[in-house]
């Protein structure tokens, strides 16, 4: 189990240089943008445009704060995604781009490359919420707009912190204040990688 701190994810440019991303997590640890299995990261977007494209990957994009954003696809119909929408997941290699932006917004972003891992997001509001460590995945936790406790841990998490759990930690309940939101990120590897 461990905390990675909000002003310790590492800032890294956009791969198409139209602003910057910070990076939670990725495996291999440390790898390129061309060469993770999968990654975790926060990215601000304050104008309309295209998003980088990831060959071979799969993402799912999670409106934090800020926004709404409409967001286009490859040919599918636009979609408005604001900090209540449901995670939303599509292929990284599809053209992509942010119509409008109606304000700045922060999104979280968990990208796998296809056949070597597959990946999760669900929000959790105003509940405690329990994580059991599944054998082949790694978890992580994001607390949004507030703070939280986690039972087995004297630190409470701030804004833009996240838990990261190994498959062999123990189970662990994390408790939100009243403004906080938690995102659950599962991350399972695929068997050989």
């Amino acid at each position: 189990m461990h905390l990675l701190k909000h002003r310790d994810h590492r800032k890294m440019p956009w791969k198409n240089g139209g602003g910057v991303t910070y990076e939670v997590a990725a495996a291999p640890d440390g790898a390129a943008l061309d060469a993770f299995d999968w990654r975790v990261s926060m990215a601000q977007v304050a104008a309309p445009g295209p998003f980088s494209a990831f060959p071979g990957c799969d993402r799912i994009l999670t409106v934090l704060s800020g926004g709404p954003m409409t967001l286009r696809v490859g040919d599918a119909p636009a979609r408005m995604l604001d900090d209540a929408s449901t995670p939303f997941a599509f292929a990284a290699d599809v053209p992509c781009a942010a119509e409008t932006v109606d304000t700045a917004l922060l999104d979280l972003n968990v990208m796998v490359r296809r056949g070597r891992a597959t990946a999760s997001v669900t929000r959790h509001r105003g509940v405690n919420l329990r994580i059991s460590p599944r054998e082949t995945s790694t978890t992580f936790v994001l607390v949004k707009g507030g703070t939280a406790a986690i039972n087995c841990l004297p630190t409470l998490m701030q804004d833009g912190d996240v838990l990261k759990l190994a498959p062999s930690d123990p189970p662990v309940t994390i408790s939100p204040g009243a403004e906080a939101v938690l995102y659950e990120i599962r991350v399972t590897t695929a068997q050989g990688h």
